[in-house]
């Protein structure tokens, strides 16, 4: 059953509708959210409707889901889903309020419009959520820094709610120049391969050289969700590790169906990108990936470990950089937690965060002290407090000949 109600917001032409019921409420109102996400020019492929409709049909098809909406007469300004949960903090019993999402969802936020306007409306789907009946506790993990949602937490501590912002991770990504598509002349560097150390950039020739002598090298990219190409990523991608620890897409049905659904929608919105770089018509690398207006996202990979010292994923990058032009491509966002491999292309970094956001009240401040203020001092007690201005470590899986981290860095 789907309960709603709205109301007029003061100095603005805005109405915010509160809808509660289960995971149709996504599926009502995706065309106008999808509509808003192209107007709104928001490139973040992860806070699309296709990816909460997804998530709800896998792994939560049952959700107690909040839907707040702002309206412009019939223009859709801003969303921002929930999903209402009971858990345990520290003991205490709590109700939370969080992003229908989870790891593989990859990235949490809201959408709201641009500009002036969309300030508003951020800040009338915060007063909506606030007086929001039975939560103590909004808490989402992975909120990139400067988002809508992480603009929310910013709104909601300068309303004199005790919040928090805990550094969860930080990704790598490539900006590439557009006006740099393709080098000026054939002894300049392709842009993607400018910051690029000369050491990787004679593994990458000599990694290509060495497996185009054992036959045919090409690279494969699919834009439909053609089923023999997903079967094929997933069976690449459980061959190696996440298959034998059981992380892997097709381990688990309900991760498979999320992956299917995923593939399916970014087809038909025309953003799906499956990627293989494959020897002789066998997938040695893969990528799920998608790419939105110019900006490439890795969401999985995966390769074939008996070809590991040749590096099939980082060849599989570089080939698919090397279409920057034909793709339009503007950047390539590695996605995930920051590994070394992925430093050997990029240095930029996103920041992303686990936020909170306590009920006004005793308890909430209660929570506060007990998931916040009370872990914060042991840290510093035990001299364990992070400095998150400093860059989180990087993950160390390399790929190919290189095998120590160091060698890269002299």
């Amino acid at each position: 059953m789907t309960v709603a109600h709205g109301q007029e917001i003061p100095g603005t032409q805005l109405s915010v509708r509160v809808q509660r019921g289960g995971p149709e409420l996504v599926e009502q109102i995706a065309s106008e959210w999808r509509r808003l996400c192209d107007e709104s020019g928001d490139e973040e492929v992860f806070y699309r409707p296709e990816w909460a409709q997804a998530y709800l049909r896998a792994f939560e098809p049952q959700a107690d889901v909040i839907v707040i909406s702002a309206w412009a007469g019939e223009r859709l300004r801003g969303i921002l889903p929930l999903v209402r949960r009971r858990a345990f903090v520290s003991g205490f019993p709590v109700a939370t309020l969080t992003i229908p999402a989870n790891v593989h969802s990859l990235r949490a936020s809201l959408t709201v419009c641009p500009g002036e306007e969309g300030a508003a409306t951020l800040n009338a789907l915060w007063q909506a959520a606030k007086n929001l009946p039975q939560w103590d506790l909004i808490n989402v993990a992975n909120v990139v820094e400067s988002n809508g949602l992480d603009r929310l937490v910013t709104l909601a501590a300068a309303d004199g709610y005790r919040t928090a912002r805990k550094r969860t991770s930080q990704t790598l990504y490539l900006p590439i120049a557009a006006s740099s598509a393709s080098p000026p002349d054939k002894s300049a560097q392709p842009p993607w391969l400018a910051g690029t150390r000369p050491k990787f950039r004679s593994h990458l020739r000599r990694a290509k050289r060495q497996l185009e002598e054992q036959g045919t090298l090409e690279l494969k990219h699919y834009s439909a969700a053609d089923p023999e190409a997903l079967e094929k990523f997933y069976a690449l991608e459980a061959s190696g590790w996440k298959g034998e620890e059981g992380t892997a897409i097709r381990c688990h049905s309900s991760t498979r169906q999320f992956y299917d659904a995923v593939a399916q929608a970014a087809a038909r919105d025309g953003y799906l990108s499956l990627d293989f770089l494959e020897l002789n018509g066998k997938p040695i690398a893969g990528h799920f990936g998608f790419n939105l207006r110019g900006r490439y996202f890795l969401a999985k990979a995966g390769y074939d470990e008996a070809f590991r010292r040749h590096g099939p994923g980082q060849l599989l990058v570089n080939e698919i950089l090397s279409q920057t032009r034909e793709r339009g491509l503007r950047e390539f966002d590695f996605v995930g937690p920051a590994t070394w491999d992925e430093s050997r292309w990029a240095s930029a970094r996103r920041t992303n965060y686990r936020v909170f956001i306590f009920r006004k009240g005793l308890y909430g401040t209660l929570l506060h002290a007990v998931r916040i203020s009370a872990r914060d001092a042991v840290r510093t007690l035990l001299g364990r407090r992070e400095d998150e201005s400093a860059p989180i470590e990087l993950k160390s899986k390399p790929q190919g000949s290189e095998k120590e981290p160091d060698a890269e860095s002299k």
